[in-house]
């Protein structure tokens, strides 16, 4: 395994390829050193701590974030992860019984179980909207289409995916999010943008009413750190968190902060991680992350004897899907049990995943990687065998 001049900055353990950067995120020496700061400067006087250290602290920590995706302090509020957010913005936004939700087949499957039980709660419906992930994927104009097809007079919310998690795909939301507006102007657009802060410039996309990202995953900050943004006052005015809690007439995004004891050390330091992410130079941190994953998705199609199953353009950057040689698809139990099988007997860190109707590794590249580091996976199919 190669050792990239940027692997010292993080505490990965140097005898593990680390490819999995996308489920989890891993975060800098530099950005822990922080955070420890901060942990010990609320054990010093917890009281005086919470009581009027941290408001103060999660208001600057707010402003920057705010400001460096695009936003403003008014309408961004830390909330823990992405999926718990989606999950809290469509609540707020299906105010009326018996609405309806959409969503498309490709969305986390966290978020689906939680949009399904706002759907039961509020005897709403939940629709699909079929993206089929198999050889010969859907176009932008189908995934359009299909988002289409499932919207109705009754739709309040849908809830789309800038960067597919499980598949990678890089959503054409412009494109659909016209659709939406044309033929359900009713309907509130909620934005997944788990793997979006990063790696996507800009983050924001051009038209949503609530977006929510990650930043513990490619902004490398500790975890749990997250964003909420509302469009506008009007949105922001009916977003309200899951459990209402102390300043919940303050409103938004006031109530989103008094959550009751916790450590919100994560939220304070994001700030140090942006300037950590921002240090690289953006262009060849992009470049670097391309290439990696370009090179290695060929290298794996050429040992394995694969082919893509989806053009490179409609994969994210960073991440991509590389079929295997199986003729079976795996279950998510073997599939599992793969993943555990390649970190045990390989060293190595990835994630095995069975969408549409084959099996796949999926790939992530950091700064850290080198393609040095992927030469390892081409022994996946010898591990199959027992599977």
């Amino acid at each position: 395994m190669s050792v990239s001049k940027y692997r010292e900055q993080w505490s990965l353990d140097s005898q593990v390829a680390y490819l999995n950067h996308g489920s989890f995120g891993a975060v800098p020496k530099v950005v822990t050193v922080a955070q420890r700061e901060i942990q010990a400067l609320e054990e010093k006087n917890p009281n005086l701590f919470f009581r009027t250290t941290l408001p103060t602290l999660h208001d600057e920590a707010r402003k920057f974030v705010a400001e460096w995706l695009g936003s403003s302090p008014e309408l961004f509020a830390f909330v823990p992860n992405a999926s718990q957010s989606v999950i809290t913005a469509a609540s707020a936004l299906v105010t009326k019984p018996r609405s309806q939700i959409v969503a498309t087949s490709l969305g986390y499957g966290g978020v689906l179980n939680g949009l399904a039980e706002i759907a039961r709660r509020t005897q709403s419906t939940l629709r699909i909207a079929e993206i089929a992930f198999t050889a010969g994927v859907q176009t932008a104009d189908d995934i359009a289409d299909s988002v289409f097809a499932a919207l109705t007079p009754d739709t309040s919310v849908v809830v789309l995916d800038q960067i597919t998690s499980e598949t990678a795909l890089l959503l054409p939301l412009e494109q659909i999010v016209r659709t939406i507006r044309r033929v359900a102007p009713q309907a509130r657009v909620v934005i997944d943008g788990a793997h979006t802060p990063g790696m996507l410039s800009p983050m924001l996309p051009a038209d949503f009413d609530v977006w929510v990202g990650n930043f513990h995953k490619w902004i490398c900050a500790p975890r749990a750190s997250a964003g909420l943004v509302c469009k506008n006052s009007t949105i922001a005015n009916q977003m309200t968190p899951l459990a209402p809690s102390w300043d919940f007439e303050a409103g938004f995004p006031k109530s989103f902060f008094a959550q009751g004891t916790d450590d919100y050390s994560s939220y304070l330091v994001t700030p140090d991680a942006i300037k950590f992410h921002d240090s690289f130079n953006t262009n060849e941190c992009d470049t670097h992350n391309r290439t990696v994953i370009d090179e290695v998705a060929k290298m794996l199609h050429n040992a394995w004897g694969t082919e893509p199953d989806v053009p490179t353009e409609m994969f994210c950057p960073w991440m991509r899907l590389v079929r295997l040689p199986m003729k079976r698809q795996l279950t998510k139990a073997e599939a599992d049990a793969l993943t555990l099988k390649v970190s045990q007997e390989l060293n190595t860190e990835t994630v095995i995943v069975s969408p549409g109707d084959s099996n796949y590794v999926r790939l992530s590249a950091h700064i850290y990687n080198e393609i040095e580091d992927y030469e390892k996976l081409k022994q996946i199919p010898s591990l199959m065998i027992i599977i």
